[in-house]
């Protein structure tokens, strides 16, 4: 009889209820075939990009030298951000915030990388292969999954360090900068912080400028960034690794086979 009962429940569930949609790991639905991340990479995702880098080539190979974030990026003249050079991309309190100090290369190789971890456990774990690509969003994509295409400022105002991170939406001409809190980050922020947008997103704005498709033009400004920079239109060049830039990825999926 329970025999009989688990495979009637079974049936009953595959009838009468809908599988549920697949999600790639790590991002939110913005169409049926187009996801987002839900946000930024952290420093605890390239440690683990990093750690399996060093696993399969060695410490002291070329391949993992490669993958090294730029710590000296917190190295700046009249700044008092020397502790982050040791600190934050190793230390466990900073494994929630996002990377930087990553090239546009970098960031590249980390897409392949993912890509090719997830269709690898897939294949494991569910015997399933994939049709799924994690990369960088062209810009028009990134604005689409910030604002859905509509040019309006996120609840920010400048202050000497650049964006506040208030995930209010308003029109750009009714924002109060003077009424605006100050920023409670001193430089970055965790990477779940504050209130997600209407897709489910994090800190699309202000935390982090983020890499797209197109090298050196990122989006969404930094913690560096003036008020007038934070908006989803515009395009923020970029040359290099800096302390205030970092990247999520966006991944196309076409279904699985068997």
């Amino acid at each position: 009889m329970s025999g009989l009962f688990l495979l009637l429940s079974f049936c009953f569930s595959f009838t009468f209820f809908k599988p549920k949609k697949f999600i790639p790991p790590g991002t939110v639905s913005i169409t049926e075939n187009f996801f987002a991340d839900e946000a930024e990479i952290s420093n605890a995702a390239w440690r683990e990009f990093e750690t399996a880098t060093k696993i399969k080539y060695g410490k002291f190979s070329k391949e993992h030298i490669a993958v090294l974030p730029d710590t000296l990026v917190w190295r700046q003249k009249n700044s008092s951000n020397e502790p982050y050079v040791q600190y934050y991309y190793r230390h466990p309190a900073y494994r929630d915030y996002p990377v930087v100090g990553i090239s546009y290369e970098q960031a590249l190789a980390f897409c392949k990388w993912r890509t090719e971890k997830v269709k690898e456990f897939y294949i494991i774990r569910y015997k399933k292969d994939l049709k799924i690509n994690y990369r960088l969003p062209s810009k028009e994509e990134w604005e689409k999954i910030s604002l859905g295409g509509v040019d309006i400022m996120y609840g920010y105002a400048r202050n000497s360090k650049g964006c506040i991170l208030f995930n209010h939406r308003y029109a750009a001409d009714s924002v109060d900068a003077a009424n605006t809190p100050n920023n409670p980050a001193d430089v970055t922020a965790p990477i779940l912080s504050y209130q997600k947008n209407r897709f489910g997103i994090y800190n699309l704005f202000g935390n982090v400028a983020e890499m797209t498709a197109e090298k050196g033009i990122c989006k969404g400004g930094g913690w560096r960034h003036l008020f007038e920079e934070c908006r989803a239109g515009n395009d923020i060049p970029y040359t290099g690794t800096t302390a205030w830039l970092g990247f999520r990825c966006v991944c196309d999926f076409q279904g699985s086979s068997q």
